[in-house]
C-alpha cells in the first residue's frame, strides 16, 4: 500500500492549474505544506496537498512507475538520533521557488555512535568534523561526496552556512542558520565578497566550487 497525493504548486505560474499525483513515504494531510521534486532535474518546490488516496499499485489514481516521491513536509529540518538533534540544510529557499535539496548534506555537533546508528537508516554514509580538518579540505572532500554527509564539530554550521550561500540562499537567510556569534563573524570571512570568492581565495578550482554549489540545489 502507497499513500498518494495530489499536490498543486501554486507558487509556479507554468503547473499551478493542475494538481500532480506524488508519492508519500510519510502522513501527510489535505492542506499541508510540503516540498517535491519539479521538473527533469528535480528541483524542490513548496507545494499544497489537495487530496490524498491509500491504495495498492493496482488500484492507484496514477501509474505509480511513473511517480516520484515528496522530499518532506515543509519547514521539517530537525532530525533526532541518538538523543541528539541535526539539522537538515535542504528545505531552505533559495530563489522565487524552490528549495535546497534534502539528503545531502546535515550539521551537528558530534555524532554518538547511537546517533551514526540512526543516522545510517536515514541515509548518512559520510562523517566530516569541521573544527579539525583544514577548511579547504574539508570543502574540497565534500566537493566530490555523492551520499549524504554529516558536518560535526565547533564550526560546523558555519561550513553549512557557507554551503547554503553557494547554492544561492540570500545572507540574511544564511545568517539566520546561526548562532549570535558566528552570525556576526559571517560577514566578516566574506569581506564584502560572495562565498565563492571566499573558497576561490582559500585555494578552490572552479570545478570543485561549482560541485558544491549544484549539491544543494
Amino acid at each position: 500500500m502507497n499513500l498518494y497525493a495530489a499536490l498543486r504548486f501554486a507558487e509556479d505560474k507554468n503547473i499551478a492549474d493542475r494538481t500532480y499525483w506524488y508519492i508519500s513515504g510519510f502522513p501527510v494531510r489535505v492542506g499541508e505544506q510540503v516540498l517535491a521534486p519539479v521538473g527533469p532535474h528535480d528541483r524542490l518546490q513548496r507545494a499544497v496537498v489537495e487530496r490524498i488516496v491509500q491504495a495498492d499499485e493496482k488500484n492507484a489514481p496514477y501509474d505509480a512507475r511513473f511517480l516520484k516521491r515528496v522530499a518532506a513536509k515543509a519547514g521539517a529540518r530537525r532530525l533526532r538520533a541518538g538523543g541528539e538533534t541535526f539539522r537538515e540544510l535542504g528545505g531552505v529557499r533559495y530563489d522565487d521557488r524552490h528549495y535546497t535539496r534534502y539528503g545531502c548534506v546535515l550539521v551537528g555537533r558530534s555524532a554518538s555512535e547511537a546517533a551514526r546508528a540512526e543516522l545510517a537508516a536515514y541515509g548518512v554514509s559520510a562523517y566530516y568534523r569541521a573544527d579539525e580538518e583544514d577548511e579547504t579540505e574539508l570543502f574540497r572532500a565534500l566537493s566530490c561526496e555523492r551520499g549524504c554527509a554529516l558536518i560535526e564539530g565547533r564550526t560546523a554550521d558555519m561550513a553549512g552556512a557557507f554551503l547554503l550561500l553557494l547554492a544561492g540562499v540570500p545572507l540574511e537567510r544564511a545568517r539566520a542558520e546561526l548562532s549570535e556569534t558566528f552570525a556576526a563573524s559571517l560577514s566578516d570571512r566574506l569581506r564584502g565578497g560572495s562565498a565563492e570568492d571566499a573558497l576561490k581565495a582559500a585555494g578552490l578550482t572552479r570545478g570543485e566550487i561549482f560541485r558544491l554549489q549544484e549539491k544543494l540545489r
